[in-house]
């Protein structure tokens, strides 16, 4: 909070295309859910400040440079769809979730692809540093696929469309998204069960051990879920005609979406301060 007030401004993440949470539109401005969480966070941030203005500047980052970025202090919040792990909580910390998705497979339509299980032999599309990641090497030895890394969400689905590789792993709802960004969208599908059990929580990554920062950060978020902005805005962004291509993804939420929206609506504003306060007593 220190930093943000001497520097008068904020450093905010975002990615390329990971659409329909973060993205850049034709004019390189930041767009999308997680990006309109982080500018409805930014008043309430400013006012704990007691800052006549605060500006946001916008940073794009790639998956691989996340945490980097965050711990280096380049990024105070990486509004961006970020799945909450172990691994990269003992690096980072989160937010309060606002989102849920699933690992699942994209593929051509007519490829004959109904699951990972029929990928033997096939060369698999996966971005570096993301969870899918984790999920599909595991499940490598086993199926006998080869794996295609790519940098980030552009190069993979562009490894896709142009068929050297069969399908592409990544969370469901950013693989709809990804299919806006054709003028064909028809022409891919995505395909079988999730590769995992539980489901994807999506939260906002900030810097670890700042206990304050994040208690401004999830009061304002529980806000945002007691009014029903949070609804809002997901109707804006899942329901309604995306650029380039004016696609709708048509994407209601899912149950667990629901549930994750109606826990955080029980949650105290001031029981996150308290539970801050008491962090950095104990620090």
């Amino acid at each position: 909070m220190e930093r943000i007030r001497q520097r008068g401004r904020i450093e905010l993440g975002y990615r390329q295309s990971a659409v329909p949470f973060s993205f850049a539109d034709k004019h390189e401005q930041p767009q999308g859910l997680a990006w309109a969480l982080c500018q409805k966070i930014v008043p309430a941030i400013q006012r704990e400040l007691g800052l006549p203005q605060l500006d946001s500047v916008p940073v794009r980052v790639i998956e691989q440079m996340r945490a980097p970025l965050v711990k280096g202090d380049a990024i105070d919040i990486d509004c961006a769809p970020s799945t909450l792990t172990p691994e990269r909580a003992e690096q980072v910390a989160f937010s309060l979730p606002y989102y849920a998705a699933h690992v699942r497979l994209m593929v051509r339509r007519g490829s004959g692809i109904g699951s990972i299980d029929a990928m033997r032999g096939l060369r698999l599309v996966v971005v570096q540093g993301t969870t899918a990641e984790r999920l599909v090497r595991a499940r490598q030895a086993e199926i006998g696929f080869q794996l295609l890394m790519a940098r980030d969400y552009d190069e993979a689905f562009h490894l896709l469309r142009e068929q050297r590789g069969q399908a592409l792993a990544l969370d469901d709802v950013l693989l709809q998204g990804l299919r806006t960004t054709t003028k064909t969208p028809d022409a891919f599908r995505v395909v079988g069960p999730p590769l995992a059990d539980t489901p994807e929580y999506y939260a906002l990554v900030l810097r670890k051990d700042d206990p304050a920062f994040k208690a401004v950060v999830d009061a304002a978020l529980v806000e945002l879920f007691r009014s029903g902005e949070m609804a809002r805005l997901q109707g804006h962004w899942f329901q309604n005609p995306t650029p380039p291509y004016g696609v709708n993804l048509h994407m209601l939420p899912s149950p667990e979406v629901q549930a994750l929206w109606e826990a955080a609506r029980q949650k105290s504003p001031q029981a996150s301060r308290r539970a801050s306060d008491q962090e950095s007593r104990q620090e």
